[in-house]
């Protein structure tokens, strides 16, 4: 077959799908303009009107911008607990002490400078 020699009865087409009536049992397709039944489909939901939209889209952005108020106030609680690092050069002598400390007290050397330097800051008044 060529594309020459195609018609469009070498085609099947399906039928537009109907709905049967008991009464239309003569075989002939329900016409699409009539209106459904109302045992067959579900009841439309009711349009809103635009004072009632404007009322849900409202409440909605309001509940967005504190969603994002709360995001950002969540992130802010985070920065605060950030930890400072600060660079200190030792010497060999006071290197070797605080590594000792470390292991005999079982602490990593972070909690022995940080536990000295509260503990000097608080002596002084700071």
């Amino acid at each position: 077959m060529s594309k020459a020699g195609l018609d469009l009865k070498d085609f099947s087409i399906a039928s537009r799908r109907v709905e049967a009536k008991p009464e239309a049992s003569s075989g002939t397709p329900v016409a699409a303009a009539s209106a459904p039944t109302d045992k067959t489909v579900a009841p439309m939901l009711p349009k809103p009107s635009e004072k009632q939209r404007r009322e849900t889209a409202e409440a909605r952005a309001i509940a967005q911008e504190d969603v994002r108020y709360s995001l950002k106030n969540l992130k802010r609680t985070k920065q605060r607990n950030v930890k400072f690092f600060i660079n200190i050069a030792l010497d060999y002598d006071l290197k070797a002490r605080l590594q000792r400390a470390a292991l005999e007290n079982d602490l990593k050397m972070t909690a022995v400078v940080k536990a000295a330097l509260d503990y000097y800051l608080t002596e002084n008044g700071y």
